[in-house]
């Protein structure tokens, strides 16, 4: 009985090509599914934080701004001014006196704070006693970076306006509503409208 010569155990030339083109285009689509996602979850993480930051930044104004006090602003030898709240017309900064949080709970101790927007970064300031002696004494957090501009905004119940004391009548005290609009280098926008206590 004669072997056939055509039923050899091993892959022909052909086969060994076609299953490299099919395993080229698994490769092909598998990486491109794999760095898609990487980049999907870039801009998830930066997402997220982007989210975090706002939030951090919307509880320090809220807090700050429920925990403030109604007295007068000092100056920086001891004196008081006119107003317990200070932001000029078209300013970039408003700064108070607050109670400072100790932990989970605030403490009776008293601070002034200031916010403001210096470059592209907002900052809150809090200096080491409600009248401070040395301006330069503070301690400094960057609550958002890449800001463009600033918008404020104060009430008093019935009327809006860029600055505050907004006349004698508001002089000594604290404005209903604080509306500050931040302008993102990414054309965002936030808006917060916060009521204080005081």
């Amino acid at each position: 009985m004669k072997k056939d010569s055509s039923s050899k155990n091993g892959f022909t030339l052909l086969e060994v090509l076609i299953s490299l083109v099919i395993l080229s285009i698994i490769t092909i689509i598998t990486s491109s599914f794999l760095q898609s996602s990487i980049k999907s979850k870039e801009i998830i993480f930066n997402k997220s934080a982007e989210i975090f930051q706002i939030n951090l930044l919307a509880d320090a104004l809220r807090e700050d701004i429920i925990n403030a006090i109604n007295i007068p602003l000092l100056d920086s030898r001891g004196e008081p001014e006119n107003k317990t709240f200070q932001s000029a017309s078209n300013a970039n900064s408003f700064k108070f006196v607050t109670k400072i949080r100790a932990g989970k709970n605030f403490s009776s101790e008293i601070a002034q704070v200031k916010y403001l927007l210096d470059g592209d970064k907002f900052l809150r300031r809090q200096f080491y006693a409600a009248a401070p002696s040395n301006p330069m004494d503070f301690a400094e957090t960057v609550m958002l970076n890449n800001v463009q501009d600033i918008k404020l905004e104060f009430s008093d119940g019935k009327t809006w306006t860029y600055f505050w004391p907004a006349g004698q009548l508001n002089q000594k005290k604290f404005p209903l509503l604080i509306k500050v609009v931040l302008d993102l280098e990414n054309d965002k926008t936030f808006t917060w409208i916060i009521h204080s206590d005081t």
